[in-house]
């Protein structure tokens, strides 16, 4: 009897590569076609890491603030915020990057204010502000401090 052969068992960091590269692609074509890649993704990997998940959830809030789905974007921005902890654990040394490099604060904001949500819009600016993102997202906070 012939062996089977061994499940492929790629990295965290492949598994990462491997979806911003197909992310990269199907963006080409514009945020729809990156909304049905992502959520194919989302379909076909049962066992995504969850830093994976952070930086996927990432891409599709994106995504969905450009198609102006803004209830899905808060969504998808809430799934990152869940999934930063593990970001933070599997990339240790590369976590700060990949936290600058990360649109859901600002997407969490403006979607969150297009839905008249401003008290979550000024809690996300404020988190942005603590994990020092910028001082752009001071100028928001100070924006949205009425919504106290």
């Amino acid at each position: 009897m012939a062996r089977r052969p061994e499940p492929v068992r790629k990295s965290v960091k492949d598994t990462l590569e491997d979806l911003l590269s197909g992310h990269k692609e199907a963006a080409f074509s514009g945020p729809e076609s990156a909304l049905k890649y992502l959520r194919r993704v989302f379909e076909g990997q049962v066992n995504l890491p969850n830093a994976v998940k952070a930086v996927a959830y990432d891409l599709m809030a994106d995504a969905q603030a450009q198609t102006s789905a803004w209830e899905g974007c808060t969504a998808s921005v809430a799934m990152v915020l869940k999934h930063l902890p593990d970001l933070e654990a599997e990339f240790p040394h590369g976590y700060r990057a990949h936290l600058e490099a990360l649109t859901c604060f600002e997407r969490g904001i403006q979607a969150h204010s297009e839905l008249g949500q401003f008290h979550e819009a000024l809690e996300l600016a404020e988190r942005a502000v603590a994990l020092e993102l910028g001082a752009h997202y001071q100028a928001k906070a100070d924006s949205l401090d009425w919504a106290r």
